[in-house]
């Protein structure tokens, strides 16, 4: 089997134990005495991610180049660079790439690590799309960039998950029907190159949301919340979503619980990650809320984890209930109850006691 872009199979790094504890996160002090990554494995509210010794998440910048740090000056005061001693050695996912001052600082897949000054104890990540360009360091093969995807003709601004080299990844709606395991093979995945994993690859320590499915060709692929990943060809620059919308069937993934799908009354609709329409009351907004109290039983809340972080256009806030909700474009999202499988918009037209009525989100 052949695929058309360079494939560089990925597993995840067993980490060696550092006895060396750190004392200070900022500046000069973001090091180790030992020769080996000074990095622990935690999980947040974003998943599971890499921190340093003191168990402050690390992170990557967007306008990183690989193995260069574009960081220093005020920048590194705010980020402080997780340096290596000079006598470090590379393994596995960990390089040393050299800074602008000489200094060695560690990287993950070729792109510099930093802590951010304001997280201040474990499981913060408070720096997380700062200005768009800073990203927590996931222990899965997979980055994030914030740029632009037009769907049905309309642009939005959003995060989307990327492989290392910060292309962007895709899903197959079609892959909803062969639950572990890819439709896409042969020539499609000449033209839609899947996320391949070694074979001896293990999703131990990636986090629930990334998991493992087999192909017909037994290789191993990485999924996001059961849905495999893949590549498009024609994406050249990082930032690229050329592949989205392609035959309403391929759609970028995204480190939201939001997903897309062509259904058969309504068209291209939003969706859960399991693929159930989403749907907006047409004059409710996040500062004005109507679905309270009863409503919210019928319609269920689209619920966003704790601290969730904004993406582009889409914004968290506290509903009428004190949970954290997900918006789109300042509409919360919510499902309709009668809604049994990917597809159905049964609660399209639907009249809420208020006048408003229930539409199905659209991308």
């Amino acid at each position: 089997m052949k695929y058309s872009l360079k494939q560089k199979p990925v597993t995840l790094l067993a980490l060696l134990t550092i006895t060396t504890t750190l004392s200070a996160c900022g500046g000069s002090n973001n090091t180790s005495s030992n020769n080996t990554a000074p990095v622990e494995k935690r999980t947040t509210n974003l998943g599971e991610i890499f921190t340093n010794k003191r168990e402050l998440s690390l992170y990557t910048f967007h306008d990183d180049e690989p193995s260069i740090s574009n960081c220093n000056g005020d920048c590194a005061t705010k980020w402080p660079p997780l340096l290596a001693n000079d006598d470090a050695q590379a393994e596995g996912r960990f390089s040393i790439i050299t800074r602008a001052d000489n200094s060695k600082q560690w990287a993950l897949d070729k792109r510099p690590l930093y802590t951010w000054f304001k997280d201040e104890k474990p499981g913060d990540t408070t720096g997380e799309e700062i200005k768009s360009d800073w990203y927590v360091a996931q222990v899965a093969p997979i980055s994030k960039v914030h740029t632009k995807v037009t769907s049905n003709g309309v642009e939005n601004n959003t995060t989307v998950l990327t492989d290392t080299a910060r292309k962007a990844l895709y899903t197959f709606s079609k892959d909803i029907n062969k639950p572990g395991g890819s439709a896409c093979n042969d020539t499609c995945a000449d033209k839609w190159p899947p996320l391949l994993a070694n074979t001896d690859a293990t999703s131990d320590g990636a986090g629930k949301d990334y998991t493992l499915i087999t192909r017909d060709d037994k290789t191993k692929q990485w999924a996001y919340k059961g849905m495999p990943l893949y590549r498009w060809i024609n994406d050249a620059a990082i930032g690229d979503t050329t592949g989205e919308g392609i035959k309403n069937v391929w759609f970028v993934a995204q480190p939201i619980p939001v997903s897309k799908f062509n259904t058969p009354e309504e068209g291209l609709t939003l969706t859960d990650t399991d693929h159930h329409s989403l749907y907006v009351l047409d004059n409710e907004t996040t500062s004005n809320l109507i679905c309270k109290g009863g409503c919210l039983t019928a319609w269920p809340p689209l619920y966003a984890k704790g601290n969730t972080t904004t993406r582009g256009d889409y914004t968290a806030f506290t509903n009428s209930e004190g949970k954290t909700q997900w918006a789109y474009k300042g509409q919360p999202l919510y499902r309709w109850k009668d809604d049994n499988k990917a597809g159905d918009t049964n609660g399209q037209g639907l009249a809420h006691p208020s006048g408003a009525t229930w539409i199905t989100a659209k991308p």
